[in-house]
This record gives C-alpha cells, structure tokens and sequence, in this order.
C-alpha cells in the first residue's frame, strides 16, 4: 500500500512538474500517452512571500531548540539510552503519537549501533532552510566502524520549531554527490 502511494505521489509531483514553464519562460507541452492534444496549461503559480530581512533570516537559519534538541538526542545515544533519546526527542511531537514508528526507529537504532559500533559523537554536516517554516539539519555520526547519516526535519508552527521526521541511514556516497551538486 505505501508503496503505491508513493507511486502516486510520485505520478503527480511529476506531472505538475513536467507542466511547470521552463526556466526561460517557455511553456513545455505535455501529452499523455496515447493523445494528440497536450495537456491544458496550468495556472499561474502563486507569488512567493518576500525575502527575510537580515536580521529575520538569521533566527529562522537556526531554529530556536533544534540544536539542543539534537544534542540531548546525540548524548544519550552515546550513553547507550536508545530508548530515552527517543522518547525526548518526539516528546511533544506528531511522531510521539505512532508509537509503532517510534519502537520501530528504537530497534533499528538499537541493530545499526550493533552493527556499526557504539557512537563516540557527532558534527552537523548541512542546515537547509525551505521557506521560512521547514528545516533540516544533517549530521553525521561518529560510530566506531561507519558513520550513519541522521536528518532531522522540523517544521515552524506558532513560533516554534517542532521535529516532525527523522531519518536515518549510511548513505555516505549521497552525502558526496549532494556536495558535489552544490558546487
């Protein structure tokens, strides 16, 4: 099921993107399979809000409790309390409420620190800022025998900033082609 959601999503996303003007102002034609005509042009994409002034855009590149937060989480996976840095880390949260997720991330946790090696610390390796309201910081964990890839994702609601997804992996070869992407 989730995977043909995805599929949908993906349908979608792709199709709003392939109607989408070109950078240039050219519009892109679609035509579905099988039609003779293209796809109707959509309408125009709405304004984006106005840049930050500086003095704005430096509260919002740093989310007020995200670093704490990843840092508390970070402390007490050093010390060996999978299960307490999770339960601080969504306490409060949307992700608090599936708790199914939440065992779920503690035991896959639990078997990549067994596999990995215990973890000794960590660094932030990106911030991305989309919008004013979404967040993602990236760090990099130090295990004794592979790093592991953590993404935290925030989002801005009534002034705070609230976790609302984590992901964790040892995709270290996307950290470089993202980096690469970048130059």
């Amino acid at each position: 099921m989730k995977r043909l959601l995805f599929l949908v999503a993906a349908f979608a996303v792709t199709q709003a993107f392939a109607q989408s003007p070109t950078p240039d102002n050219r519009k892109r034609l679609v035509f579905p399979p099988g039609a003779s005509e293209p796809l109707p042009t959509p309408a125009p994409t709405p304004t984006p809000a106005p840049a930050l002034a500086a003095s704005e855009s430096s509260s919002v590149a740093k989310p007020n409790g995200a670093a704490e937060t990843i840092d508390a989480f970070f402390l007490a996976l050093k010390a060996d309390k999978v299960d307490a840095a999770y339960d601080a880390l969504v306490k409060g949260t949307i992700i608090a409420d599936r708790a199914q997720d939440v065992a779920s991330l503690k035991e896959r946790t639990k078997h990549a620190l067994d596999n990995y090696g215990p973890i000794s610390g960590y660094e932030v390796v990106e911030e991305q800022l989309v919008g004013t309201v979404l967040f993602r910081r990236t760090c990099l964990s130090f295990n004794t025998d592979l790093p592991l890839r953590w993404r935290f994702y925030f989002y801005k609601s009534g002034g705070n900033w609230n976790l609302v997804d984590l992901r964790v992996d040892d995709g270290l070869v996307e950290l470089f082609e993202d980096a690469a992407r970048r130059r």
